[in-house]
């Protein structure tokens, strides 16, 4: 199969993705609610994967995807928006606690799921592996029916915990909730955010289907990509957490450092050639993409918060989307031509992004942010 082709293949789901959000408030907002959307996503999941495992044909992968790619909007958006909805009847210690658990929990399946996938990889063989995974997955959905129904209760009226920064400060204190509450990381502006979501999707999805690839040209065995997706998810996983601790205006700098370590990795691949070191350096770059997505997660989380809306979660799905979903189309033509020339894209990119969220985020100042 061309790189092409597969490209396209890898891109199908994501791609749906883009408009996967919206549908899936409207169905879950008008006819399901969160915990039936959660219900049906757990149940249509195995289904959709089986059969790419079972008919690997190309324009039934496609359909299986782009399907899949729909019934994750029935999952994402909703569970960004819960945790948006936790934090405003929250403290922030609270709140810290829940953004750690959340990320800790969805990188965890990835982290546990990949080196048991490379054991079972090694000591049968690819299929067999995916059969076996794919009989797991069906745990989902007993597993699914225990998540307690939404509290319909309306926040707002109910009024909200005030955010403080100070750690050392548990005096909470009830205000009338405003669009305009404050919130620490709503002094970012909400293009920040984007722009930083926007630019990890990229550079992960680039990484990623480029690995697989280089293997090939390097007559590696493809088992290594278990191991190296494994070190990326944990590093990205570590970014994560850090983020929690990082002061507020100090975030600004974690993610400056993120896309900016990004792109001089990107750079180091293109000079070096060497598959142990692209392989190292990929597993690295997890770490930088984590101090990325956790300022631009916190940013829209916040924002979510202060105006009691979905619409910042559905528009941060809507930009991964487009991120992981024309990445892959992309770079599948471009190591046709040349196998490294994604790497430089993503390393001018990088460059000129970490000068445009400079600019934009010049006037957050450390005195200025709320105590």
């Amino acid at each position: 199969m061309r790189e092409s082709t597969l490209g396209f293949i890898s891109s199908a789901g994501a791609l749906s993705y883009i408009v996967a959000p919206i549908l899936g408030q409207l169905i879950t907002k008008k006819y399901l609610g969160v915990r039936n959307a959660l219900i049906v996503s757990s149940i249509l999941t195995p289904i959709l994967t089986g059969g790419q495992i079972l008919f690997p044909i190309p324009w039934f992968l496609i359909t299986c995807r782009i399907s899949l790619g729909l019934t994750m909007g029935l999952v994402w958006p909703n569970l960004l928006n819960l945790l948006s909805k936790l934090q405003k009847i929250s403290s922030v210690e609270r709140s810290n606690k829940n953004f750690a658990i959340f990320n800790i929990s969805w990188n965890m399946g990835l982290i546990l799921g990949l080196p048991v996938g490379f054991l079972w990889a090694i000591s049968w063989n690819d299929y067999s592996a995916m059969i076996l995974s794919w009989t797991l997955s069906f745990l989902l959905i007993p597993i699914s029916f225990f998540i307690n129904k939404e509290d319909n209760r309306d926040i707002m009226k109910e009024g909200v915990i005030y955010q403080t920064e100070d750690p050392n400060s548990h005096i909470d204190t009830e205000e009338d909730l405003t669009i305009n509450s404050q919130t620490p990381m709503i002094i970012y502006p909400i293009l920040f955010s984007w722009v930083s979501i926007m630019f990890l999707t990229i550079a992960k999805s680039t990484f990623a289907f480029s690995y697989p690839i280089i293997l090939r040209a390097f007559d590696q065995p493809p088992n290594l990509t278990y191991l190296v997706q494994l070190g990326l998810q944990f590093m990205q996983l570590l970014g994560l957490t850090l983020i929690n601790f990082v002061h507020v205006y100090k975030r600004k700098i974690a993610s400056l450092i993120g896309i900016f370590g990004v792109s001089i990795t990107a750079l180091t691949i293109i000079i070096f050639k060497e598959i142990f070191y692209i392989s190292i350096a990929t597993a690295i770059t997890g770490f930088f993409i984590g101090l990325i997505h956790g300022v631009g997660m916190k940013i829209m989380l916040e924002y979510g918060t202060a105006e009691n809306t979905s619409k910042y979660s559905i528009i941060n799905e809507i930009f991964i989307g487009i991120g992981f979903g024309l990445t892959p189309i992309v770079v599948g033509f471009v190591v046709e031509i040349n196998l490294f020339a994604v790497y430089g894209f993503i390393n001018v990119i990088g460059l000129i992004l970490v000068i445009f969220l400079i600019y934009i985020s010049r006037n957050i100042k450390k005195e200025k942010i709320p105590k």
